[in-house]
């Protein structure tokens, strides 16, 4: 028959197990690594959040810089395409490293601000109009493309259609790009509201073509009356003769580019280092445009504000007012 051991035996046992566990451990607690903690001042691997290695005066030799965005290619492409990116950053900042930090949608890399896993967003547009209140969002500067910083979107039609204006569009076959698109789909259909359209009601028919070429060349070859684009997704034909045969019934205003943002418990100093770091890439230096044109044919940074997208606030309120108003 087994022994049983002593009871003293036992309990001295536990003591010195629990003795080495305080011994080794610090008393302390660690998050779990690659998990930060919003406002802590370590991730669980031994790096220094941005948030708290810029406070108090400590250096930024520590700290990990996240930067947050959705893929726009493959993960792995993606990847590479921002290395020059993130070097550059790191090198400019002086922080132990910059790392680009995915998740599949705009709702992923909020929940990523808000929970401190990330310090700065590339948003969309509006991403960032729908949210900048809940989690008080900092604008720190929107790129550069085509020579612009705000685009926008059309509704076309062929020229020998008779279609002059928007209220002739009623009765007829309409496409789309795609829901997530905002000169695409959300702005157009805000114009057709206010011109007294019922987009989902009015159309003899709707599609969405999914890409802003494919809504030019099936309105060119007549298999829809009319379309909406991002101004001038015409030039996709690259024949001017092609290209004179559609003809812009209707144009919105101009909508700004989608701003990077940064947590709004960043501190003050590190905000000011980042957006100066964005601000200094430059489109003539050949070393920076490379750099650039990996990140979607970026062409430089400018400083943003929320006042730039006031019209896009606009055009959601009123596409979410006909929302609500068909919901009841």
């Amino acid at each position: 028959m087994m022994k049983m051991p002593s009871t003293h035996g036992w309990l001295l046992g536990i003591m010195l197990i629990a003795a080495w566990l305080t011994a080794g451990c610090g008393g302390g607690s660690a998050s779990a690594p690659g998990n930060g903690t919003k406002g802590g001042t370590h991730t669980g691997t031994g790096e220094k959040t941005a948030s708290a290695s810029s406070k108090g005066g400590n250096t930024l030799a520590e700290t990990v810089l996240r930067v947050g965005r959705v893929p726009f290619s493959n993960s792995s492409e993606m990847f590479r395409q921002h290395e020059g990116f993130m070097k550059y950053l790191k090198d400019e900042l002086g922080v132990k490293e910059a790392r680009l930090v995915t998740a599949s949608n705009y709702e992923g890399i909020l929940g990523k601000l808000e929970r401190g896993e990330i310090d700065i967003g590339w948003l969309a547009t509006l991403a960032y109009v729908d949210n900048k209140a809940k989690y008080k969002l900092k604008p720190l500067v929107k790129p550069v493309r085509f020579q612009s910083t705000s685009y926008r979107g059309i509704i076309i039609a062929r020229g020998d259609s008779g279609i002059k204006n928007l209220s002739d569009l009623k009765g007829k076959k309409f496409a789309w790009v795609e829901k997530e698109s905002a000169s695409g789909y959300s702005f157009p259909k805000a114009l057709l509201y206010e011109a007294g359209i019922d987009p989902d009601k009015d159309f003899a028919e709707s599609a969405f073509l999914t890409k802003h070429d494919a809504v030019v060349y099936n309105v060119l070859l007549g298999k829809y009356d009319a379309g909406a684009c991002y101004d001038d997704a015409r030039k996709t034909l690259k024949d001017q003769e092609k290209i004179n045969e559609l003809t812009i019934i209707a144009t919105t205003q101009d909508i700004s580019n989608e701003p990077i943002v940064c947590r709004d418990d960043l501190p003050a100093d590190l905000v000011e280092k980042v957006k100066a770091a964005l601000l200094k890439l430059s489109y003539e230096n050949p070393v920076h445009r490379t750099i650039l044109e990996n990140l979607t044919e970026v062409q430089g940074f400018v400083p943003a504000a929320d006042s730039d997208y006031e019209y896009v606030r606009k055009m959601n309120d009123l596409l979410k007012t006909h929302l609500n108003g068909s919901a009841k």
